[in-house]
């Protein structure tokens, strides 16, 4: 290499920071500051719609642009002409989703302040037209129920200040993965829900309870499964999850929704599409006063599993409509009360699920959320000679033992409170089967799982080491011994949900950070050599060798110096003259040379010190993600190690089992007047802690002796505080 190669090499540029793809926790973080700009004292479901929107709108935008980018590039690489390329690259057909070219982000975001909204308007019309052609079309998505220019909804100010924040990040492919977004679109999903109040509830079910619920109902490739009240579609996507875990074909899943609310139904269609769900029928509509999957004969559809997380105990929920009698034939069992729709959304459940199957005897199952009040709500006849005055039986109670004598109940799961955003009520799950096998009929599973959870602000959080006390009890349904046996391989099935979560998150964290790092190792190299060298000019002379790897292109400039100091110390008189000019010539020729490389060389040092260092900060944030991550999940596996070892001790006894589940038989529920209030059946007491009486005694003792120390720092304190007027006698 010589002389003005190695100067271009010094003096080439260090790109450290190449594109670089976001991480989940960054996207997150992100998306919060999103979620911060509408703050305020307004309820954040009324934003919502118009934040998921826009988000939607950005992603599919800065995504069509990128394909289009791309193809341009490569019909040019090809030999074809620029503008031929751009038309051939907006060809609809090699696109997911089109965007009509003024109606793209980068041409709208640049709209004064006062047409945004009518700009906004226009072009999410646009895009909704274009894309009508698709399976999953857009008809309504991004226009149902917003309109950009209501300054009262969304004030104008906030709606500036969200399009800049959406505007300083790409939302394509290159930045940020498929998965990623979909994640981080229900993350910010999640994020609403816990700052939307009451309102929070409608679309929102926690990821962990609809992980419980989908591992409950197990369902398979080829079923058909159902959301009556889908939200923003977190219970279904949970069963995909499933399926996909299990190796199944979702493609294969018959999945149906239907939402009332226009704004959640208009989330969850986006959700669905953000994370390629190629086909599902979903509805917009009151389930229960307007029910959209019918058959042809207009009977409600019947499924293979019903997942659900309807409103609480809804008072407008539809008694005026059935009051005459239900045409869809739900309330066999009896009608629910005016004000409370909680058993009218059972009696759906139930009516929607499939017969037993006269071949294989297996039909279909149903869970969902519901309020304990179900529970026990309702009394039974009251004859004047049992109770001193006659009283009908409350349609509730009706209900209910119409729902166990029918068999229809296989278990029941009573959860912590706070689970649930908008609703501090404890929650239970209800597992309803319309084929119960053998061993199971007339019997209900009652598991008590409110004691274990993590606190949490503002919800508490159901961990997989809580999931595990459910998830045993259930598999075993209540058998011992069965339970004992299965608890090793739920501790390790939900160990390896916990690593395979962890290793998604390093490796999402190594795919962000690992092409920016990628040049440390030889940066780091280079700068410890450039940091050895001696740039002093006798010690770079001493150095200079034609295998030097910096020195070398001076190798041969000090040669012809030398060689023309030996021809002149050779020399006659007369042609030492001539050969001292050549000799100066040579000298300064080797001077100037390396002056210029030891300066390259010095430049090229700061650059690369400068790339080290940030390098440095870059792979100490990476390492400290990481370890976050590596911690987080060292403790989740502890937690599983320690509550399998509980469980062990659980259910080597009965009378400890029973504090936590039980299988209650129909004869016992008959006892009980058909109330299935778990504190009936489950010892839910919490025996006080009893303390051996010398430590007892010591604690007392020390517990009088800091009040007495107290008591004698409080005296001594007054006695020394000088009152106003205490020299006139007052006090």
């Amino acid at each position: 290499m010589n002389l003005d190669e190695l100067l271009r090499t010094l003096e080439s540029p260090i790109v450290i920071r190449p594109t670089r793809r976001m991480t989940q926790g960054e996207l997150e973080s992100y998306l919060d500051h999103a979620a911060n700009i509408l703050r305020g004292n307004a309820d954040h479901s009324e934003f919502r719609g118009y934040v998921f929107a826009l988000l939607f709108y950005k992603r599919i935008s800065d995504c069509f642009d990128e394909e289009v980018r791309t193809q341009v590039a490569t019909l040019i690489a090809a030999g074809m002409p620029k503008e031929q390329a751009l038309l051939l690259a907006r060809d609809p057909q090699n696109h997911h989703f089109i965007v009509p070219e003024a109606a793209e982000w980068k041409a709208v975001a640049r709209t004064a302040k006062g047409q945004l909204g009518q700009a906004l308007n226009d072009a999410m019309l646009a895009v909704e037209r274009a894309n009508a052609h698709r399976q999953n079309n857009f008809d309504g998505i991004l226009t149902g129920k917003i309109d950009f220019n209501k300054q009262d909804e969304l004030p104008r100010d906030k709606l500036v200040n969200l399009i800049n924040h959406f505007g300083s990040q790409a939302f394509d492919r290159a930045h940020v993965s498929d998965d990623l977004f979909g994640n981080a679109y229900e993350y910010l999903i999640r994020n609403f829900a816990s700052k939307a109040g009451k309102s929070s509830g409608e679309f929102y079910t926690p990821a962990e309870v609809g992980f419980l619920m989908a591992e409950i109902l197990q369902p398979q490739a080829g079923m058909s499964v159902c959301d009556w009240a889908a939200g923003s579609g977190g219970l279904l996507l949970q069963c995909i999850r499933h399926v996909k875990k299990h190796g199944g074909d979702v493609r294969q899943l018959q999945l149906h929704g239907q939402e009332s609310n226009v704004t959640t139904y208009n989330i969850s269609r986006i959700n669905m599409i953000l994370h390629g769900i190629p086909v599902w029928e979903h509805k917009q509509g009151d389930s229960l006063r307007d029910p959209r999957h019918l058959t042809a004969e207009n009977r409600l559809k019947q499924v293979d599993r019903v997942i659900m997380n309807p409103p609480f105990s809804l008072e407008d929920w539809g008694h005026d409509t059935v009051a005459a009698g239900d045409k869809f034939g739900r309330l066999s069992y009896g009608m629910p009360p005016a004000s409370n729709g909680d058993w009218a959304w059972l009696q759906q459940i139930a009516k929607s699920l499939k017969d037993a199957d006269p071949d294989t005897g297996v039909g279909g199952q149903g869970m969902v959320v519901m309020s304990q009040g179900v529970l026990f709500r309702g009394q039974p006849e009251q004859t004047e000679a049992e109770d001193g005055q006659n009283q009908k039986a409350d349609a509730e109670y009706v209900i209910r033992r119409g729902f166990i004598e029918a068999d229809l109940i296989e278990a029941i799961v009573v959860l912590p409170g706070k689970l649930f955003y908008g609703n501090n009520v404890p929650g239970c799950l209800v597992l309803l089967n319309r084929a119960k096998p053998a061993a199971r009929k007339d019997k209900i599973l009652m598991i008590w799982a409110s004691r274990h959870f993590q606190k949490g602000n503002p919800q508490n959080l159901l961990r997989p080491s809580d999931l595990m006390r459910i998830l045993v009890p259930w598999r075993a349904f209540g058998d011992l011994e069965a339970a004992r046996r299965l608890i090793d391989e739920q501790e390790i099935h939900l160990i390896n949900e916990v690593e395979e979560l962890r290793d998604a998150r390093l490796a999402d964290i190594e795919d962000a950070y690992g092409p920016v790092l990628e040049p440390l190792p030889r940066l780091e190299s280079e700068l410890a050599t450039l940091d050895a060298l001696d740039l002093k000019v006798q010690a770079v002379k001493d150095a200079i060798s034609p295998e030097h790897p910096y020195f070398h292109p001076l190798a041969p400039l000090q040669a012809e110096v030398e060689r023309i100091e030996n021809e002149i110390a050779a020399a006659g008189r007369a042609e030492k003259s001539a050969l001292a000019g050549r000799r100066a010539t040579a000298k300064d020729e080797f001077d100037v040379a390396r002056k210029k490389l030891i300066d390259a060389i010095k430049a090229r040092y700061k650059q690369v010190a400068k790339a080290v260092k940030e390098l440095g900060k870059l792979k100490e944030e990476r390492d400290g993600r990481e370890q976050e991550v590596k911690l987080a999940a060292e403790r989740e596996i502890t937690h599983l190690t320690e509550a399998a070892a509980d469980l062990q001790r659980i259910c080597a006894s009965e009378d400890d089992a029973r504090r936590y589940f039980t299988v209650v038989d129909r004869a016992e529920i008959e006892e009980n007047e058909f109330n299935l209030n778990l504190p009936r059946y489950v010892d839910t007491f919490e025996p006080e802690k009893v303390l051996p009486l010398t430590q007892a005694t010591t604690q007392l003792a020390t517990a009088t002796a800091a009040a007495l120390t107290t008591q004698n720092a409080l005296q001594s304190l007054l006695a020394n505080i000088s009152l106003p007027g205490a020299n006139e006698g007052s006090t």
